[in-house]
């Protein structure tokens, strides 16, 4: 990793909650539109989740040829994406709905089309509101495999948030502009 990201001196690890999965077993898709997990969203990129020990989660994404930045290689923003799906799955130990405030990638090395990548992503530690993640890429299958070698790095911060914090953009989704001083909608 070459930033100089630190975590801060009062973070706290939390435990495992009873109620998340075993290890190895399915997580569940945090909603079915999103664009990384979800099974009702024809242009996704539909990554599956396992649990992993304590605050860790492993996910699985097959680099489709419709990834494609460079030449035959992913595109920098698909694997962004990727990890921030797998870091936000890895909150799901924590137990409370969140969101990215940071996240920042150190890519390592070419991703070819038609690879398999695993990403691990962990919660490092949370303070208040603050979730401190981290994780790594290795390509499992297919072309350039070697799950010995990180193809890239990453770490997040998540903040958490209420139920309210997305009905304040519903009306922008179905279409209408909340009012403001008597405005007129669009």
């Amino acid at each position: 990793m070459s930033s100089t990201w630190t975590l801060p001196d009062d973070v706290i690890v939390p435990v495992r909650p009873d109620n998340f999965p075993e290890a190895g077993s399915p997580l569940p898709q945090h909603w079915s539109k999103c664009f990384g997990c979800g099974d009702d969203q024809p242009s996704g990129m539909t990554m599956s989740f396992v649990a992993g020990e304590g605050l860790e989660v492993w996910g699985r994404l097959e680099v489709a040829k419709r990834y494609q930045g460079g030449p035959g290689v992913i595109h920098g923003g698909i694997f962004s994406t990727a990890f921030d799906e797998a870091q936000g799955m890895a909150c799901l130990a924590y137990g409370q709905r969140v969101v990215t405030g940071h996240l920042e990638i150190d890519f390592a090395r070419p991703i070819p089309l038609g690879a398999v990548l695993e990403l691990r992503a962990r919660v490092d530690g949370t303070v208040r509101r603050k979730i401190y993640t981290s994780g790594e890429a290795v390509i499992v299958e297919g072309p350039g495999a070697d799950p010995d070698t990180v193809v890239g790095t990453s770490r997040a911060l998540f903040l958490t948030i209420t139920d309210e914090h997305f009905a304040k953009v519903k009306d922008l989704v179905d279409g209408t502009v909340p009012q403001r001083d008597g405005a007129s909608s669009i």
